[in-house]
């Protein structure tokens, strides 16, 4: 560059760049959330001796699961849903994989019948919830299951041509009617979808801080000992865990 060259002062406008569904600080809150709840499964016995208890265990872990739950989605630049997913019970799990099963045996009953082209002998799939998310609510996966039960029962599909295997899926309905805790996780989850952003991760701390000073008395920093359980907890080595705000 000559002497004469003229300096451009002009402030170079960095590129901007979108924020997040949750900023950086939120993410970090998660991150530690999930370490914490790790380490308090690993120490149930004696946190439940502070009133962390199962229960207390439990409503923590899903409301980090849900903050993942969308931290994840809005990563992927996906639709952030007020509606939460159910999540999945062994009984809900169980009703859902037969239900998948008798919609596979109504495809291959409508291959099988295509075959020979003629389309009097066609077999459809209209009514069989080929395009329906049948475990997003548990009032879909119960309605679902009345309807593809009905179905099954009616239309002679391969696998399904005898009572006992209709009803075989009747009473994995049935049993997933009786499941108080997918009935209770389903509850739980419409409470979480309908926090924001904000205070999802504001109930989120309140959890975690609950079980850090439950485990910062239990393992006090002052014995030696206890500092590789501290560390799990994200407690101080070398003092104790600061009373005055919450961490």
């Amino acid at each position: 560059m000559s002497e004469n060259t003229p300096i451009d002062n002009t402030p170079t406008e960095k590129p901007s760049s979108s924020r997040g569904y949750f900023n950086s600080e939120q993410l970090e809150d998660i991150a530690l959330a999930e370490s914490v709840h790790s380490a308090a499964q690993t120490n149930q016995a004696q946190l439940a001796s502070r009133d962390i208890d199962a229960a207390f265990l439990t409503r923590f872990g899903e409301t980090t699961v849900e903050a993942r739950r969308r931290a994840t989605a809005a990563a992927a630049d996906a639709e952030d849903s007020e509606q939460a997913t159910e999540e999945t019970s062994a009984s809900a799990k169980a009703l859902y994989i037969a239900l998948q099963g008798i919609q596979s045996a109504a495809k291959q009953k409508h291959r099988m019948l295509a075959i020979d082209g003629d389309p009097t002998t066609n077999f459809p799939t209209d009514g069989y919830l080929m395009n329906i998310r049948m475990n997003q609510s548990r009032t879909v996966l119960l309605q679902s299951a009345e309807t593809l039960i009905a179905r099954a029962t009616a239309d002679s599909l391969p696998g399904y041509k005898t009572a006992e295997s209709i009803q075989a899926v009747t009473d994995l309905l049935g049993e997933y009617r009786e499941d108080k805790s997918a009935q209770q996780q389903t509850t739980r989850s419409k409470e979480l979808s309908r926090l924001n952003r904000d205070e999802l991760v504001e109930l989120l701390n309140h959890h975690r801080s609950a079980v850090q000073h439950a485990a910062d008395a239990l393992w006090p920093w002052s014995q030696e000992i206890n500092r590789p359980t501290r560390k799990t907890f994200a407690l101080p080595l070398t003092r104790p865990l600061n009373l005055w705000s919450i961490q």
